[in-house]
This record gives structure tokens, C-alpha cells and sequence, in this order.
């Protein structure tokens, strides 16, 4: 389960993850992304995954394509997390994709906000 965090604004869009994310999940979310990238030609995203326990793999499956596309739109992604190995796969997947990519620990969020923004 997602939700859209108060401070997102322009094209900077901040997400909040608790538990796990369901395909469901991305088919009301990636529609908000290809509405933002319309409006702005980019996004930049903070993923707040303090609470984030995974993903389905039908979820992955689904989705992976649309990633891909958005890969080049995304000009910023800030990871929050205390998780070691939400880190270490964030790490391992980032150089497959054409955005910068920052992980931050959750006493870091307003750290994580003000590189995302800059």
C-alpha cells in the first residue's frame, strides 16, 4: 500500500510505502507518474520505504516495462530507508537505469527532501 505524501509538489512527488505493493497498487500509481511526466516532461521522486516489507512478483512482472519507460523521466530518486537490503538492492539496480539515485536512513527524510528538490 502506497500513499502520496503532503509535501510533493510541481514535479517533485514523494511516496510513502507500508507493507507490500500489489499490483493493484501500481495500477492507480503509475497512472498518477504518467500524468505528472505529462505535465512536467520529468519527475523526481522520494520513496519513503520505512515501513516497505516488499513487492509481488506479479506486481514486478506487471510493471516492469512501464519502469524502463520512465527511466529516462526520472531525473532524481531519493530512497528513504533503515533497511540494509532495501539499500543494497537499491544500490545493485541503479546503474541499470538513467537516474540518479540517493539512499538516505529515515532520520535523513529532510535531507532526502532537499537533495530531491535541488
Amino acid at each position: 500500500m502506497y500513499n502520496i505524501l503532503p509535501e510533493s509538489e510541481g514535479n517533485v512527488i514523494g511516496i510513502r510505502v507500508r507493507g507490500r505493493m500489489r499490483a493493484q497498487d501500481y495500477e492507480t500509481l503509475l497512472p498518477y507518474i504518467d500524468d505528472l511526466i505529462a505535465q512536467h516532461g520529468n519527475v523526481r521522486i522520494l520513496s519513503d520505504l520505512s515501513d516497505y516489507e516488499g513487492v509481488e512478483v506479479s506486481a514486478v512482472l506487471k510493471t516492469l516495462p512501464k519502469v524502463f519507460k520512465y527511466s529516462s523521466k526520472v531525473e532524481k530518486k531519493a530512497v528513504v530507508t533503515d533497511e540494509h537490503w532495501v539499500y543494497t538492492w537499491t544500490k545493485l539496480l541503479a546503474p541499470f537505469f538513467k537516474t540518479e539515485v540517493r539512499c538516505f536512513s529515515s532520520s535523513e527524510i529532510d535531507k532526502a527532501w532537499e537533495w530531491v528538490r535541488s
